[in-house]
C-alpha cells in the first residue's frame, strides 16, 4: 500500500481523485517503493522456482516471462542493489504444491493491480507534472 499512497499525484494537479495526502508529491520515494515492489515479486517468483510444484516444466515456462519482465525493468529503469527481500519471501511457500499454486495465482493477480499501479507513477514522473 505505501506504493500507492507514495506515487498518488498531487491533489491539486487531479482534484478528481480522493486521496488524503498529508505532503507533496516524493519522486524518490515512489521510485524507491516501485523499486521494492520489483525486489519482493521478482524474490518470492525465483523462491516459487525452489518448492514442489505440480507441473514444472509448464509452471516455469508460465512465469519465466514475468520474471524476466521485473528484471528487465529493475535493470533498465533504477539502479538495483541486490534482492534484500530474497529470505523473507522464501518462508512464503509450502510444501504444498496445491496451496503454493493457490497462494502464487493470488500474488499474481496482486502483481497484475499493482503493475498498473506502476505503470500510471511512472507515466506520471514521466510527463513532469509534478514538477509544475
Amino acid at each position: 500500500m505505501e506504493t500507492v499512497q507514495t506515487c498518488a499525484p498531487n491533489l491539486s494537479q487531479n482534484s478528481k481523485c480522493v486521496v488524503e495526502r498529508n505532503s507533496s508529491f516524493n519522486e524518490s520515494e515512489c521510485v524507491r517503493n516501485i523499486m521494492g515492489d520489483l525486489v519482493h515479486y521478482g524474490a518470492a517468483i525465483r523462491s516459487y522456482f525452489t518448492h514442489p510444484m505440480k507441473n514444472e516444466t509448464a509452471e516455469t515456462e508460465l512465469l519465466r516471462p514475468t520474471l524476466g519482465t521485473i528484471d528487465s525493468l529493475k535493470e533498465s529503469c533504477f539502479q538495483t542493489s541486490g534482492d534484500t527481500s530474497e529470505n523473507e519471501t522464501a518462508k512464503m511457500w509450502g510444501n504444498s504444491s496445491f496451496d503454493n499454486r493457490v497462494r502464487m495465482c493470488k500474488m499474481i493477480k496482486g502483481f497484475y493491480v499493482r503493475a498498473i499501479t506502476i505503470n500510471r507513477a511512472l507515466g506520471y514522473i514521466t510527463s513532469g507534472d509534478h514538477k509544475k
